[in-house]
Parts: structure tokens; C-alpha cells; sequence
């Protein structure tokens, strides 16, 4: 995996409090309950109304940064 990669990973995990390893199989199996119960109740609605509206949704899964991480998840 990417450097990028890496290093969002190492970042994320460490707020949430579990491994990137751990993370990351999360995110291949698209669970994101893990996040969920992890984060701040604010910051989970916040990601829940985000995920509740496809063309936000598909308008940040056309980013430059998607498709880079889209890319290294399926390389590995």
C-alpha cells in the first residue's frame, strides 16, 4: 500500500482507538459500524447524513484521493 494510504490509515485508527490492520479489514467489508461506535455521536451523524445522500457520495468517489485508495485496496 501507498505511503498516502498508510498514513490515513495509521491516523484514522488511531482516533478511533484500533488498529489499521483492523480498520482496514473493516473498510474491505465495507462495515463501518467500527467507525460508528468509535466516534464522537456528533461526528457519526455527521457521517451518517453523508452516507444518506448518493450524490454527495458519488461525487467524492470520483476524488483523486478515492480512486487512490480504491486502487491500493484492491492491490492488496
Amino acid at each position: 500500500m501507498n505511503n498516502n494510504v498508510d498514513s490515513m490509515l495509521e491516523a484514522v485508527s488511531s482516533k478511533l482507538g484500533i488498529t489499521p490492520q483492523r480498520l482496514k479489514e473493516a473498510m474491505q467489508k465495507g462495515d463501518i459500524s467500527i467507525a460508528l461506535e468509535k466516534m464522537p455521536e456528533k461526528d457519526a451523524k455527521k457521517l451518517k447524513s453523508i452516507l444518506g445522500n448518493p450524490e454527495l457520495i458519488k461525487k467524492m468517489m470520483k476524488s483523486a484521493q478515492a480512486q487512490e485508495l480504491k486502487k491500493s485496496m484492491k492491490n492488496q
